[in-house]
């Protein structure tokens, strides 16, 4: 029996792969992810959500930094170290094309920093966390982090043999990662590095806004994937010295980018996997609420219609009550126009609260007798501090006005309140002009 002959490609792909600190260097990557995400966790306490909004922010923070630095360090070094050792005479004289002689030269550039955030990635799922993960694992948005790690190894690479330097490849990592986690990145990089879940289900008007934003399309991140894939092979290909083939490729890439930073959907921070069901009951008012908190829906809806029946036409049409809401009371106010109210999920859901939050600030600082008097109309009760003359008055005229007449002035406060300007005063039901 004769061992088995290993043939030259394995050998090469082999001696590459052992190159310099491959292995070390994926060990950091790993153990540097997985330390920034738990350090983060535990840092924001029990009382922060710990699910997978917060865990696949954290795992994204740390690619774009520790990762693609790593990543950026490791490659850049190997391309300039090939160069400065006269390391181009295999692709000149090799059968194989240039090409492939190249990804040999990038496999442990690529591959050991990509095997790190792999290894992390799979710790995180995985992994026990302070609380119960909510949602689920972002994968799509791991996914484009791993390809931009990859990417970036590519132009590393490329860089170190365009310019040989010893301290270029420092210089190029703090470069990519500033680049990584800025706005300059966009649009071939995620815009945001707050990940956010996102909400299917029944429509909310101003939902967004309020605190239920849409699902990013579940093309966007394939589109990413595509263009970071991009991005590796023209630096490949340029290392290759394919200059045909190279530039056709990145006229390609010029054209996608432009394309996707045209594209609205671009400013989806959320994963397409990462997702909450909306589910909407009830109308005139309509409660809107995540799967998560289904429990409070019976007590929202007590509130929102005792609160909808006393402001009369001018109430709010949609109570939204998600993860991501808070307590959002301004937006478009008027009979038949559609007026959503964020609740925080942090916050009971009381008729008390709900009213302080259509007041808005006149009620505290300082607190005026209109406000006073369309708080206590709402709730049926006075505030905890003791009232002023003027505010008794103002409660007073406010309950013996008709409903019609209500429902007008309750109206011209909102409107008022949604500018920033003075409140009108109350008028008296008795036609006697105030002054």
């Amino acid at each position: 029996m004769f061992p088995k002959r290993r043939t030259p490609f394995g050998i090469v792909l082999r001696a590459n792969l052992r190159r310099q600190a491959g292995p070390l260097t994926a060990l950091a990557v790993a153990g540097a992810i997985v330390s920034v995400v738990w350090d983060g966790l535990y840092a924001r306490g029990p009382w922060r959500d710990t699910g997978w909004v917060s865990i696949g922010e954290l795992c994204t923070l740390s690619a774009r930094t520790v990762g693609v630095g790593f990543a950026v360090l490791l490659a850049g070094w190997q391309g300039g170290s090939a160069r400065r050792d006269d390391a181009d005479w295999p692709a000149l004289t090799s059968a194989r094309s240039s090409a492939v002689c190249e990804l040999m030269g990038l496999a442990s550039g690529v591959l050991w920093p990509s095997a790190g955030y792999l290894a992390a990635m799979t710790a995180m799922v995985f992994s026990p966390f302070p609380q119960e993960p909510v949602g689920r694992a972002p994968l799509d948005t791991m996914a484009v982090d791993g390809a931009m790690i990859a990417a970036c190894s590519c132009l590393a690479y490329l860089t170190g043999r365009t310019v040989p330097f010893r301290g270029v490849p420092l210089i190029a990592a703090a470069a990519a990662v500033v680049v990584s986690v800025s706005p300059y990145g966009e649009p071939l990089i995620a815009p945001s590095l707050h990940l956010r879940f996102t909400y299917t289900g029944d429509p909310v008007p101003g939902g967004g806004a309020a605190g239920a934003p849409a699902g990013p399309p579940i093309w966007l991140p394939w589109s990413r994937i595509g263009l970071f894939t991009a991005v590796a092979a023209t630096a490949v290909l340029l290392s290759a010295r394919r200059w045909l083939t190279s530039g056709v490729l990145a006229l390609g890439l010029a054209a996608g980018t432009s394309l996707l930073a045209m594209t609205p959907e671009t400013g989806a921070t959320g994963s397409v996997l990462n997702t909450r069901e909306l589910r909407c009951t009830g109308h005139d008012p309509t409660v809107c609420l995540s799967t998560a908190y289904e429990d409070r829906r019976r007590r929202l809806e007590r509130a929102a219609a005792l609160l909808s029946r006393r402001l009369g036409g001018a109430a709010p049409t949609h109570y939204l009550l998600t993860e991501d809401s808070r307590q959002s009371c301004r937006g478009t106010k008027g009979s038949g126009s559609p007026w959503t109210i964020g609740v925080s999920p942090r916050a009971e859901a009381s008729i008390q609260n709900l009213a302080a939050c259509i007041v808005g600030p006149a009620l505290y600082e300082p607190a005026s007798p209109e406000a006073y008097a369309l708080y206590r109309w709402l709730v049926q009760e006075a505030p905890a501090d003791r009232p002023t003359a003027q505010e008794r008055s103002a409660a007073d005229r406010l309950a013996r006005l008709s409903a019609r007449q209500r429902a007008t002035w309750i109206g011209q406060y909102l409107l008022a309140a949604e500018h920033h300007s003075r409140p009108p005063a109350v008028p008296d039901p008795s036609g006697v002009r105030l002054p």
